[in-house]
Parts: structure tokens; sequence; C-alpha cells
């Protein structure tokens, strides 16, 4: 795994883990007041490299283990705002 792949995977197991945590164990809110500033700084990067980071996304869901983490990583891209509308509809 090269510097990119694990930072790809650990950034999406961050966000798998804020995603499944418990409403109790950490406020809504808070999850979000977290998690939006990322997703806007991945929706501004070029089509190129948005697609690159699903690509990575996806590849870091493949080697999870745990089937809800996965599920939950595969929807990241879409969660995040990361596919063209047109792919949306696929």
């Amino acid at each position: 795994m090269n510097t990119e792949q694990f930072l790809a995977k650990a950034f999406a197991a961050l966000l798998v883990s804020i995603d499944l945590t418990d409403d109790d164990e950490l406020d809504p809110d808070v999850a979000a007041a977290l998690v939006e500033p990322v997703a806007a700084m991945a929706r501004d990067l070029t089509p190129e490299d948005r697609a690159k980071l699903v690509a990575l996304i996806e590849t870091a869901a493949q080697s999870e283990t745990d089937p809800v983490r996965q599920r939950s990583m595969l929807a990241l891209p879409e969660d995040l705002g990361l596919l063209d509308e047109d792919e949306d509809e696929d």
C-alpha cells in the first residue's frame, strides 16, 4: 500500500466510523460539522482527481472485511457528492 492508498483508506475509515457512530455517542450536528468541510474540499477537486479519489475509496472498501463498514464505505463517493450527475443515474 502506497502513501496515497493509505491516506484514502484512513480518510474513508474515519468517515465510516463517524457515519456508523450512534447519535447518542456523537451528536449528529457535531458529525456534520466534522464531515461537511471535508466533503466540500473533496467536491472542489478537479473531475479527474474526484474520479481518482472515488477509485481509491472503492479499493479501500474492497479490503474492508466488515460488511456493514464496507457498504458504508462504498456509499461514500455518492454521500460526499463526488460522483458526476450522470454517474448517479446509473
